[in-house]
């Protein structure tokens, strides 16, 4: 059994009899599954165990640390949980394959209310390039960070792929033609339309400045 094991079952048995505590509402505490219900798990009380908003961040964590389950750290994002951007991108990618939340069809009509409601929070909390300490360097850096991006990650014309280096080669300027440029205030780039969603829900805007 991994130390993952062990610290998730030390943390779920040793809240199990707080349900007392979950139901006096001021003591704000989660009713958590411990078999979550993605894995099977049933709405019994066997399967019930009581945690702090913390408590159960860490618990969904260590399921994911455990079973590898993107849910988890769906979980996570949603109980407030600072992802790290390796999260991120897995949670972002699963949800794009799997059609969930942002890229289900039904939510179209409120996407772009959506991705405005990210750039303004960027803005609120002066993120990125919104922060006063950073937007000189961020100004100065202009296209190299996309093309630093670019290199680091094999990208484009960057790629280690000769005869696709030199297919961008000869194309010239057409190669951009249809782009999308994004933004997510530290990081900019070009996209093809197809990815906008994916880059969307990830917290990119349109435009090369969150301003435009």
């Amino acid at each position: 059994m991994s130390i993952y094991h062990n610290i998730y079952y030390n943390i779920v048995s040793s809240n199990v009899h707080k349900k007392h505590l979950w139901e006096n509402r001021e003591f704000d505490l989660h009713r958590h599954h411990i078999t979550p219900k993605h894995m099977g798990g049933d709405d019994i009380e066997d399967n019930y165990t009581y945690l702090t908003v913390r408590e159960h961040q860490i618990a969904h964590y260590l399921l994911w640390k455990i079973h590898g389950n993107i849910n988890d750290l769906r979980a996570m994002h949603m109980l407030g949980a600072n992802l790290t951007s390796y999260q991120r991108r897995l949670t972002g990618k699963w949800c794009y394959d799997n059609k969930v939340g942002f890229f289900n069809e039904k939510w179209d009509d409120v996407k772009k209310e959506w991705g405005a409601k990210g750039a303004n929070t960027q803005i609120k909390n002066k993120i990125g390039i919104h922060n006063p300490k950073n937007f000189s360097k961020y100004a100065s850096l202009g296209g190299k960070i996309g093309a630093k991006s670019q290199i680091k990650n094999n990208v484009g014309i960057h790629t280690n792929d000769q005869s696709k280096r030199n297919k961008w080669a000869s194309l010239g300027g057409k190669a951009m033609q249809g782009m999308i440029c994004v933004t997510n205030g530290t990081h900019r780039t070009r996209i093809r339309p197809e990815k906008l969603d994916e880059y969307l829900a990830n917290g990119y805007c349109k435009g090369f400045t969150l301003f435009s």
